[in-house]
């Protein structure tokens, strides 16, 4: 008997954010400078590390061209906790690999962090 079982995928504001970045191909560098938000910004939002206030979030989705309710978070909180320089080093790997940052810890939690080369 093959069963399924479905994955109900959520996405933060980050997960929102990073994916229509992609879209439009637009860097870190060039959103910061189109809607005025500092990179570090930017990348703890990426990160999941923090949510942005509504102006924030006004500033980005118009850089992006797109309206703000598309960036509000499926869920408000990650299910594990991650420290903030470890994400960042897995947003990182995950953008230099061109892979899914989601898969990646999926990846890593299923397999082990050793076997694939992360240490502190």
């Amino acid at each position: 008997m093959n069963t399924e079982m479905k994955k109900t995928v959520i996405y933060s504001t980050g997960d929102k954010i990073l994916s229509a970045m992609k879209e439009q191909d637009i860097s870190i560098p060039e959103l910061s400078l189109a809607c005025g938000v500092r990179e570090n910004v930017i990348m703890d939002i990426l990160a999941g590390i923090r949510e942005p206030d509504i102006t924030t979030l006004c500033k980005i989705a118009d850089a992006l061209g797109i309206c703000v309710h598309e960036l509000c978070p499926d869920e408000e909180k990650y299910a594990i906790p991650v420290e903030k320089d470890i994400l960042a080093k897995l947003i990182v790997v995950s953008e230099l690999n061109g892979g899914n940052l989601s898969e990646l810890i999926g990846t890593i939690l299923e397999k082990g962090i050793e076997e694939h080369g992360f240490y502190e």
